[in-house]
């Protein structure tokens, strides 16, 4: 374990400087859940009086936290997608949350867990089971390949100078690589918020028929965070293998994080 905490914080102290962590208040009466955009493969705390539990063996995205009095301390996540968290501890005798979900743009960076796996491999008995780096490469492997495919726009949607387009519907084994593109015409940059998918059933005016179902992303690829004037980024959004049937359609939804830009596209 001593060699994994070296490993982890040698690695990621160089992004942790660049990137301010949020600060999380926990006790010893009460447990603090966070929920993180995927599951959890590592997570370690800077002092024993925190601890931060999570299923090792069949990994998810909830984890629990708790904390004695003494010292603050600080806790490190790592994702499966390769995505690495920080934050500031801090004991409080009264909380005002028990829970908390993590956004992606929460991380202070990406690690790329195929490489650092490999290295833990090395000092250590490997408790991450070997489908998880085999499914992320699996993963950036397709993704790369559709993106990669001379496709025809198959739905866009402009709005406020923004535009999103649905480039690809591929279907590989047990899911769903959706390929997307941003392009920003408008004159102020883009910071993204946030990408959903949804299953829509119905008529949205009609709302005792109207449902939607959101589509959990099983890996994300090159999600921009920022779209600069003039510019396109084309991404890869994983969902589980769906079909649309009658009344139907997949709709994609664009947030800007810091304005009131919203993009909505919807296909049949």
């Amino acid at each position: 374990m001593r060699s994994f905490h070296l490993f982890i914080f040698s690695l990621l102290s160089h992004l942790t400087l660049q990137a301010q962590s949020d600060t999380l208040y926990v006790n010893d009466t009460h447990t603090l859940a966070l929920v993180f955009p995927n599951p959890i493969v590592r997570a370690v705390t800077g002092h024993p009086d925190y601890t931060f539990g999570y299923d090792t063996d069949s990994p998810g995205r909830l984890g629990l936290l708790q904390g004695h009095p003494g010292t603050d301390s600080n806790l490190l996540v790592l994702t499966d997608d390769g995505l690495a968290y920080s934050f500031y501890l801090v004991y409080r005798k009264r909380l005002q949350e028990g829970h908390w979900f993590v956004k992606v743009d929460k991380s202070i960076g990406n690690v790329q867990p195929e490489k650092w796996l490999d290295t833990l491999g090395q000092g250590m008995n490997r408790s991450i089971k070997p489908s998880l780096q085999s499914d992320s490469i699996q993963y950036r492997k397709g993704s790369t390949y559709f993106m990669e495919k001379n496709q025809t726009v198959l739905k866009s949607k402009r709005r406020d100078g923004i535009v999103l387009r649905l480039r690809d519907v591929a279907y590989y084994g047990t899911d769903t690589y959706l390929v997307m593109e941003m392009e920003n015409r408008s004159d102020i940059d883009f910071e993204v918020d946030f990408v959903q998918v949804f299953k829509a059933h119905g008529n949205p005016r009609k709302k005792s028929s109207y449902q939607k179902l959101r589509m959990e992303p099983v890996y994300r690829h090159r999600m921009p965070s920022m779209v600069k004037v003039g510019q396109k980024q084309c991404f890869v959004y994983v969902v589980p293998k769906f079909t649309l049937g009658d009344w139907e359609k997949l709709m994609v939804e664009l947030r800007e994080k810091r304005g009131s830009r919203r993009v909505v596209l919807q296909w049949d």
